[in-house]
Order: structure tokens, then sequence, then C-alpha cells
């Protein structure tokens, strides 16, 4: 019986996430669902698109599973920027993205980092997991999030994810956001995270960083689809400002490398 009140629920919550979703929008809008490590930066560079075409931008954000499940459900977004390929490459096998709409907008790059170096290196090569100013150190929810994977990925090839998880010193974020609200919070001392997070030129963070070797995690391509039926003027004017050089620029700025073929001069 709990198991059917939990499915229910489930289906209830998504239902009114879908209802939510559908408020009637102007024609001239764009609806993205975006992955919570590229929010700041697609706000960012939506200010810009509609400063430039009078085309307002509604987003939805969270962990790129979670997204994922709401637009197979039928929630009425227009674009969806994930934080991996293996969901767009799904949706895409499944029938829900227009043909010839996935492409790679940019490659993500994970960070250690602690608002408070002095008491915990964000150098994971000297972390001592035994240090008594470490009580949790925050990483993103592998299960739905690409950046948690990486971060087991990394945790374990230094050979901390083990002896964190057996003092119970991992605390999982439902997504890189919140992961990154753990450590701002002091709630964990050193977080995984995002360096979009760490290097946004208009909120700078205190602490320190280290980026991480990026042979230590699974590439973390990040791609975009446009949904089935979808396809529309203002989607088409976003994308093609999404290549713009101004555009390209300020992603890079905000600490992500670009597609192939895609670096700006």
């Amino acid at each position: 019986m709990s198991m059917l009140i939990k499915k229910m629920s489930l289906n209830l919550i998504m239902m009114a996430i879908i209802l939510m979703s559908s408020v009637a929008y102007s024609e001239d809008s764009v609806r993205i669902a975006v992955a919570s490590n590229f929010l700041t930066t697609l706000k960012a560079l939506s200010q810009d698109f509609t400063k430039e075409t009078g085309i307002t931008v509604h987003i939805s954000n969270g962990a790129t599973g979670m997204l994922y499940a709401q637009i197979k459900h039928g929630a009425p977004y227009d674009l969806f920027f994930a934080a991996d390929a293996k969901r767009p490459e799904m949706l895409e096998k499944e029938g829900f993205i227009e043909p010839g709409s996935r492409f790679t907008y940019v490659t993500g790059k994970l960070v250690a980092w602690s608002p408070e170096p002095e008491k915990v290196s964000p150098d994971l090569s000297t972390l001592q997991i035994d240090n008594p100013h470490l009580h949790f150190v925050a990483i993103a929810n592998p299960k739905t999030a690409p950046y948690g994977e990486a971060a087991v990925a990394v945790l374990t090839h230094f050979g901390l994810y083990e002896m964190l998880k057996s003092q119970h010193k991992i605390a999982l974020g439902e997504n890189i956001g919140k992961t990154y609200q753990y450590v701002v919070s002091r709630n964990a001392q050193l977080g995984l995270v995002a360096m979009s997070y760490v290097s946004n030129p208009e909120k700078p963070v205190g602490g320190e960083y280290f980026e991480i070797d990026q042979n230590l995690y699974p590439t973390l391509v990040q791609q975009a689809v446009v949904i089935k039926g979808r396809q529309s003027k203002a989607t088409q004017s976003f994308l093609k400002f999404l290549h713009s050089e101004e555009a390209r620029q300020r992603i890079q700025a905000y600490g992500y490398g670009l597609g192939p073929g895609e670096a700006v001069k």
C-alpha cells in the first residue's frame, strides 16, 4: 500500500509541475528547461537576448534527470539544456525532440572549492578526512546529476570516496545548485561544484578553488535540444544568439569550455 501511495504522490507532483508550467505565454517567448549548473549563465544570456530582441525567456531549472522525466511527461518546454549528452540522446531516440536539433553547447568543468581554505584544503591530493574541521564534503547526487557522477570519479581517484562514505561525511545535493548552497551555508566545508559557480564574473565568491584535471572524470559534454513540436521563430532566434560571439565570450567568462571549433578568438 505504501508503494502505491508513493507512486500516486509522485504522479501528483509531476502533474502539478506540468500544470504550473502550462501557463499561457505570448508567442514572443521561449520556455527553457536548464540544468542547475548553467542556470546563472543562462539568466545572464537571456537578459542580453531579451534586450536585443524583445523576446521573453521563461526558465525552469533542476537536475538533468528530473527535467528529462518532466519532458517525457509532457512539460511544455521549448528547449532543454542538459548537463550531459545522455538524456538528450535518449530523448532523441524516444522521439521527443526535433530531428537534427541536438548539439553540444558547452563542456563543463569541475572544481573543489572551500570558502575557508585555511581550515580545509580544496586540493584533494592533500585533503585529510580526519581533519576536525571537515564535517561534510558536498557533491551532487550521482543518480540524477552528471556533476555528481564526475565528483564520485574524482574522489575515487584520490582514494577518498569510500572513506568519506563510511564516515558519513558526504552531503548529497539533489542538483549541483543545492550542492553549492551546502558549502555557501557552511553546512559542508568543501564542495565539488561546477566551475561556473565560483568563477561568476558578476558575483565573485570567497575562498579558494582548485580546478580538477579533466582527465580524472568523464567529460562533461552538455547538450541542448529543441523539444518536438516546439520549433518556432523565437526558439531559432535564441539559438542563433547563443552561437553569437557575444554569447560565447560570456559563456567562457563563466568558466565553461566551448564545443569543437567554437572557441572565441
